[in-house]
């Protein structure tokens, strides 16, 4: 793949870009990677490549620019991972450093596409009232109070839902991976 010139972005848009997004940009890292130091490497890796390349990239669209690149990278650093076990450090395992890729491992593509499959399936399974709780806050971004009056219900019971929906969820992960082990 041909080499890429630097087209520099401004670094006050830089950190104005960091202090709108870095947070919302480590959850979805850390959804992928599942560590947090990790996930912070993706986030950095990320805004690297903003300020490195970000001149091209319209300021409406610098969030959606940030989530791939970060979605690329998070799943890059995903694969690195891989042939190291949990007890494995970094320093035994040789130091590497962190560079933004533009490519999507299309095996990877296809996991993912396999365990969001399996959630959205779980999800589904779930009653309607932690389902109502669940998209309220994750795919809305809503808070709990915010779910408690859109709903009409008491704060308590919205908490209760989510609670529940995911100990639910999180028991029929374990079980599919117990199914298939």
């Amino acid at each position: 793949m041909a080499a890429v010139p630097d087209r520099p972005l401004d670094p006050d848009t830089v950190a104005d870009c960091h202090s709108a997004f870095s947070k919302m940009l480590e959850r979805y890292a850390w959804a992928i990677v599942r560590d947090w130091s990790l996930a912070a490497d993706v986030v950095q890796a990320s805004f690297v490549a903003l300020a490195r390349f970000g001149a091209d990239v319209a300021p409406e669209a610098r969030k959606s620019w940030l989530f791939r690149v970060a979605h690329r990278e998070a799943l890059r650093v995903r694969e690195c991972q891989k042939p190291y076990n949990q007890a494995s450090s970094l320093a035994s395992a040789g130091v590497f450093e962190t560079q933004a890729t533009y490519e999507v491992n299309p095996l990877a593509k296809m996991a993912d596409q396999e365990e969001a499959e399996g959630l959205r399936d779980r999800i589904n399974r779930l009653s309607v009232e932690q389902r109502q709780v669940l998209r309220l806050r994750f795919f809305e971004n809503k808070t709990f109070a915010e779910i408690a009056e859109a709903l009409q219900i008491p704060l308590g019971t919205a908490l209760s839902r989510m609670r529940l929906a995911l100990e639910r969820l999180r028991s029929m992960s374990n079980e599919t991976k117990n199914e298939k082990s």
